[in-house]
């Protein structure tokens, strides 16, 4: 089942195809990152460095990077299906510490 992740004022922003996955999209299928290492952190495809964090269902950006090693960039996934456009979600506060993934 597809995993969404919005930004903090509700707005989709990435997508998983399954809680399993370990890749990032964006809602028109691009990569745009994947979770490198052993927790929720994501790292940006184009940067090769963190990129943002999974916070439920919500991606959002640490204000302190947290310091990880440059991991190998695997290689290209097969892209998905773009899914079904989620309804938005509610706004939330941003948890203090973080702030909005700036995906443009």
């Amino acid at each position: 089942m597809t995993e969404y992740y919005y930004d903090s004022h509700g707005r989709w922003i990435a997508f998983r195809t399954s809680e399993t996955d370990k890749n990032l999209w964006s809602p028109k299928a691009k990569w745009i990152g994947w979770l490198a290492w052993s927790d929720d952190d994501v790292c940006g495809v184009t940067t090769k460095s963190y990129l943002g964090t999974i916070v439920g269902d919500r991606l959002l950006k640490k204000r302190t990077p947290p310091s990880h090693y440059t991991p190998y960039t695997p290689y290209t996934p097969y892209t998905p299906y773009t899914p079904y456009t989620p309804y938005a979600k509610s706004a939330r506060s941003i948890p203090s510490g973080y702030t909005d993934v700036d995906l443009g």
